[in-house]
């Protein structure tokens, strides 16, 4: 027998929080002052992968119907 439908995992509820946790004190423990600028936009680039929704890619057809060039 597994869980009831509808009811969330605790395993996967406490990898969540360990993980939230860790990220905190690594992100908390960052001295962001002493980054170059280089450092900077790649910890930015990064950040903001988990931050932005990522754009769909879009693809425009322009399909025109044939019509006959002489009408009967």
């Amino acid at each position: 027998m597994g869980r009831i439908a509808g009811q969330p995992n605790k395993v996967t509820a406490e990898v969540r929080c360990k993980l939230e946790n860790l990220i905190d004190g690594l992100i908390n423990s960052i001295q962001i002052e002493e980054l170059n600028n280089t450092q900077k936009l790649k910890m930015l680039q990064i950040a903001l992968q988990y931050t932005l929704p990522r754009l769909q890619a879009s693809h425009i057809t322009n399909e025109r119907e044939d019509l006959p060039l002489f009408i009967d």
